[in-house]
């Protein structure tokens, strides 16, 4: 296998680490989410590459799939943990990473975070040829209970494929023994450590704000099928926001909503309802991707 695969990725990974530092600079109190996920998005194009689905703007409790929505009135509050997971392409290699922010420095708060970053580092260290997935999680557990939390039990990293986001193999954040694949070279991961206060369950809430292109259907009216091939074309099967829809002019603005309900119902899209912690306690989440190339040798994209 030659190694553009492996170049691909970390110019991939270096696009989302460019947008992660622009969310650095502007994540502060008053700012809309929209504005904050936009001007991401744009530098991950900017930087050359493509996303692999949209920002996710998660707030305290809701630990994945909030990304804001067409107009959304959304802004930042005076505290709390804003996780910000971001996702570029390049050529179809995938870089996932996420980081969480403490608005305001909240030390309760910060002690969250500093478990889910000491989680991604401990399964990090020993993501190399032979590990088990089972043996990342229990490293990620350990360092999320030393310091009094809980890991969230059912969310986790994800193997990564060419176009493909969660491509099988999950890496489990706690020792979970059925997942006992083993790390080999040419593997790509997403490692993602959620840590919270709470009981570490996530629910699903009532709202999708995240589609994908599931599968073609024949038979629709002509209107419908024009925006159907040109969303499966323009995504290539990865997650979407409706707002690229809106950017793209691919279905009148006001007209974007109600067809992407339709084709929910007719299951030519699926969709990612926000997740929820089932106590309502705040969750911080750290994440990279890390590749192990046809050497042996692990390497941090992001």
């Amino acid at each position: 296998m030659p190694n553009d695969w492996i170049e691909s990725y970390i110019k991939a990974g270096k696009a989302v680490k460019a947008a992660k530092k622009l969310a650095a600079k502007l994540i502060k109190p008053g700012v809309p989410f929209l504005e904050i996920a936009n001007k991401c998005e744009e530098e991950i194009l900017n930087q050359g590459c493509e996303l692999s689905f949209p920002v996710n703007m998660s707030l305290d409790e809701i630990a994945a799939h909030y990304s804001p929505p067409i107009d959304d009135s959304t802004i930042v509050p005076n505290k709390g943990l804003l996780k910000i997971d971001i996702g570029s392409h390049y050529d179809g290699y995938i870089a996932d990473s996420a980081i969480t922010f403490n608005i305001n420095n909240d030390e309760t708060l910060q002690n969250i975070i500093d478990a889910a970053q000491e989680a991604l580092e401990a399964a990090i260290e020993i993501f190399k040829p032979g590990t088990k997935l089972y043996e990342l999680g229990d490293a990620i557990a350990k360092k999320i209970k030393n310091r009094g939390l809980e890991p969230i039990y059912n969310l986790g990293g994800h193997e990564l494929k060419r176009y493909n986001l969660h491509a099988g193999p999950f890496i489990p954040n706690y020792k979970a023994i059925n997942h006992n694949q083993i790390l080999k070279p040419g593997d790509a991961y997403a490692c993602e450590p959620f840590a919270t206060s709470g009981k570490g369950i996530v629910e699903n809430g009532t709202k999708s704000y995240i589609y994908r292109f599931k599968k073609s259907k024949k038979g629709l009216p002509f209107i419908e099928k024009n925006y159907m091939d040109q969303i499966n074309k323009l995504t290539k099967k990865l997650p979407f926001s409706p707002r690229l829809l809106e950017n793209h002019n691919i279905i009148p603005k006001n007209k974007i909503q109600k067809t992407i309900d339709v084709f929910v119902r007719k299951k030519i899209l699926d969709h990612y309802p926000i997740l929820i912690e089932k106590t309502k306690k705040p969750v911080a989440q750290q994440e990279h991707t890390i590749i192990i190339d046809m050497d042996g040798n692990t390497i941090v994209t992001t």
